[in-house]
Order: structure tokens, then sequence, then C-alpha cells
């Protein structure tokens, strides 16, 4: 049976997170004690509190946001809408964290020491991570998420067979799409309103250019763009961080010929989708191949979400992993091919 993108999308999703889980449900004699920098952690945390948004994308990614008792405001991500927020990264609760019977804290190295201490003479171990910005990094931080979380054998596995997971769905959605490959351009505006993009050699231009597709600023060295290279590339598709973005570009005369804003070809994805390198980044992706598969084939209105408004139920557990462990031991390998009409047949193999 044919099936168009967006179903495709949905399917390679589905099955890069049964993978993921698949295998690692057995936990091991050896995985307790582990030690993460210079915190030892006894036996397995219950009830963990996180206090960066990018942290806590990846624990979702890797399925263990059933943990998680509370978080930081920056943790925003509309799938953590349930979990108690409990202050900024920075200067938590202290006293909800003591309440919520927390016993692990995770957050990045903005962390005071005073406050880490009142965390931690309330019972809890804290453990401060960096944020990373290379790939080698962010491989690492899955691997010491999933151990601290999930034990230096079980979880360690997890932590980086999730990190291979995304890499390697987000790789198959790429080769996914049409043979046509469209120009395509990301664009934000930094603290002075000056229009920028991702730079190249960085982790969010990594995610971003997953797209597929030909990026006008791909040699970009720094994050302010020259309009006179977006007049030249003229991308057929451009993508936003905000409002503000869209209307500084359409206000600018000189910009009125670019493909992309002549034609209506714009998509607001905020830019801390593609700094949270986990369950974000990868709804990112789905939804910028989605909107170019959809406008292409001149049926836009189904392949577009407001960001501003939360996603359904329904939209939120189809196209991203579930944030349960569910084991899919069996899970059968996939295989696509495009027929004539330029749609994607998907078949499940097995």
């Amino acid at each position: 049976m044919k099936r168009i993108l967006s179903i495709v999308l949905t399917l390679c999703m589905l099955l890069s997170c049964a993978a993921i889980f698949s295998g690692c449900n057995s936990k091991t004699s050896n995985d307790w004690p582990v030690t993460i920098g210079d915190v030892t952690i006894d036996k397995e945390p219950q009830n963990i509190v996180v206090l960066n948004d990018v942290f806590a994308d990846i624990i979702s990614y890797i399925g263990y946001d059933v943990k998680m008792v509370g978080r930081s405001e920056e943790c925003d991500q509309e799938f953590l809408h349930v979990v108690p927020v409990m202050g900024k990264g920075a200067a938590p609760d202290t006293a909800a964290i003591a309440a919520a019977k927390t016993d692990l804290v995770i957050a990045d190295t903005t962390l005071g020491a005073d406050v880490k201490s009142a965390i931690e003479s309330n019972g809890a171990k804290v453990v401060t991570l960096d944020v990373p910005a290379t790939s080698e990094a962010l491989r690492n931080l899955y691997s010491d998420l999933g151990t601290v979380l999930g034990g230096k054998t079980t979880g360690k596995e997890k932590g980086e067979k999730g990190y291979e997971e995304l890499l390697n769905m987000l790789s198959t959605m790429n080769t996914a799409t049409s043979n046509v490959v469209q120009t395509v351009a990301y664009i934000y505006l930094d603290e002075t309103g000056k229009p920028c993009t991702f730079v190249k050699g960085t982790l969010e231009y990594q995610f971003f250019n997953y797209n597929g597709n030909s990026n006008v600023f791909s040699n970009q060295a720094a994050p302010p763009i020259n309009l006179d290279e977006l007049k030249l590339g003229s991308p057929i598709f451009i993508f936003y961080d905000n409002e503000n973005v869209l209307t500084t570009l359409m206000t600018d005369p000189s910009l009125a010929n670019v493909n992309a804003l002549a034609e209506g070809h714009t998509y607001q994805i905020p830019k801390k989708a593609f700094f949270r390198f986990g369950k974000s980044a990868e709804q990112a992706i789905f939804d910028m191949l989605n909107y170019i598969d959809k406008t292409t084939k001149g049926t836009p209105d189904s392949a577009t979400r407001d960001y501003s408004v939360p996603a359904t139920t329904a939209e939120t557990t189809a196209a991203a992993p579930v944030a349960t462990e569910a084991p899919a031991a069996n899970a059968a390998p996939a295989s696509s091919s495009q027929d004539d009409s330029g749609e994607i047949n998907y078949t499940v193999e097995g």
C-alpha cells in the first residue's frame, strides 16, 4: 500500500523508538554503583529533577522521562507539560525538590555551589554535565545520561543505542524524500534584531541539514547573514524562529523577489528545537520534511503545525518516540521505494 511522506516519516520514528527500547529492559547485577565525574550513585534513581532542557530532551528520547518529578522553567517542551516546574535551571526551588523525594538532580554547570550543597543536604545526589558542542560530546552525553539513570551496563547501552538510532532515523528521513533537491534556509534574529543563521561546524547546523536539501547558507562562518546572499540564493523554503523574523524579512523591500517570501513558502520552527538534540530536534526535522513534501505536492495545509499551539496527544504520539520503556524485541526491518507517481512506498518486512 502506498504511503505519503508523513506516514513514512512517522513509521520511521516509531520503528526507531522500538529499536532503542528492544533488548534494553533486563537489568544486570553489575549496573550499580556508577560514577559520573566525582559523583557516585549506589542504586538506580527513581525520582529525578532535570534542570537543563537539552538533558531533558535526551532523557525523554531514551525513555527515562518516566522518572522525572520536576524540571526547570527552561524545560518547556510540550511533552513535559505534566512534570512540575521547580524554578530556573541556575536557581531551582530546593524546597520543592526535597518535597518531591528527589534522589537525583541533573544540572548543567550554571548551577552554583551553594545551591548544589543545599540540594545535597536534603539527601539528593547532584550530577552536573556540560552542554555538548560537538558530535563526540553529544555521543558521550547520551552515554552518561543513560548510565546515570539506568546503570553502567544496561543504561549505558540504552544511551549509546539511543544516539545511534537518532542519527540513523534522521538519515532515513533525509533519504525518504523526493528526488528533487530544494534550496532552503533557516533564519533567526540575534539580540540586536540582526538576521542570523546556523554556523557551519556546530551541532545545530548539523541537525538542520538533516532536512536533506541545499542550505543556501551552507558555508556560513558567523551567525549574521548577508542579505545579498539571501537574495542571490533565493531559497524555495525559509524556516524561521518566530514571527518577528518573518516580519523583518517581509517588510524589507529588497527581499521581495526571494522565492520563499514571494510564494509564501515559510514555516516557523523555534530555534531552540535545533539545540535540544533529542526528541525536539527529531520533531523539527519531521516537520520540515513534511512541510516541503506537502507544499511541493500542493497540499500544504495538512503539513503545517502552528508551534504556538501545543501539539495534540495524537500528534505527539504519532510523530515522536514514546516516553515509556515499551519493548519491541522483534521489530521488523523497513525499506522504502519510490514509484512513478512520486509517492513513496514504505514496506515493513516480516
